[in-house]
């Protein structure tokens, strides 16, 4: 899953420079705030309901 995922993880972290550039904010401490808020969310649960539809998102 990893390996489907990298391209978009890479699209991703250079839109994210790009609009820190267009911002004018630091990329370095943009990223690393970034990173700190993944790390954080191991054991995050969201439960997400729409109607008769409901999805459980369990990060571990």
């Amino acid at each position: 899953m990893v390996l489907v995922l990298l391209p978009v993880l890479v699209l991703v972290v250079l839109a994210a420079i790009v609009a820190c550039l267009v911002f004018r904010i630091r990329v370095v401490r943009a990223l690393g705030a970034g990173w700190r808020v993944v790390s954080a969310l191991p054991g995050a649960r969201f439960d997400i309901e729409q109607g008769h539809s409901a999805v459980l998102v369990a990060i571990r």
